[in-house]
């Protein structure tokens, strides 16, 4: 049995991440899996890490369960939509409060940590209105950021990576977004 936790970090719950987040629910064989969503739109938090570590927050029920998921999950799943070359500042914000020293990881010396969530896999699933061919040029890390700070530091491996550019433009069409959702679906349905 896989546990798996789905992160929807789109904050409008009526965009296409929402129908992406269904493909993928729908994909999961739940006779061998145990699926958890949490679509942080829908949730009331303070994504701002006020003091940075130096000083813990005030609780917060939706932060501490947070971590309980994370902790709870095999798997995880980042889905959400690239903006400015990054994810949305509430995914971020959450991120920032949810894997913090102590939960996902503790340094063990200046250049390296106990990585506290090895040995637990991800997929990032993102959408773009940017074509994928530009990335490189326009220096979007919207999932490298992920792969090289947040996986490396907490010892989660990235299993796969779906994209979705050029979402919102001339060359978008209700075919294309339906392909992409049979194969975010088929996709979850390999875990």
């Amino acid at each position: 049995m896989t546990n798996i936790l789905y992160i929807n970090g789109h904050p409008d719950p009526n965009s296409f991440h929402a129908a992406i987040r269904d493909a993928y629910a729908s994909g999961v064989d739940t006779g061998r899996n145990t699926l958890h969503i949490l679509n942080l739109g829908e949730e009331t938090f303070d994504p701002v890490l006020r003091y940075g570590y130096r000083k813990r927050m005030e609780e917060d029920p939706f932060i501490t369960r947070s971590q309980q998921e994370v902790l709870w999950a095999d798997h995880i799943v980042f889905a959400y939509p690239i903006w400015w070359g990054q994810m949305p500042s509430l995914l971020s914000g959450w991120q920032a409060r949810v894997f913090t020293p102590k939960v996902a990881f503790s340094y063990t010396s200046k250049f390296t940590t106990d990585k506290r969530l090895a040995p637990r896999t991800a997929d990032i699933i993102v959408t773009s209105r940017a074509p994928r061919y530009l990335w490189g040029f326009a220096g979007i890390g919207g999932t490298k950021l992920l792969n090289d700070n947040l996986f490396a530091l907490t010892g989660i491996k990235l299993r796969k990576r779906l994209v979705l550019s050029g979402i919102g433009t001339s060359n978008d069409d209700e075919a294309r977004c339906k392909a992409f959702l049979d194969k975010v679906r088929n996709h979850a349905s390999t875990i």
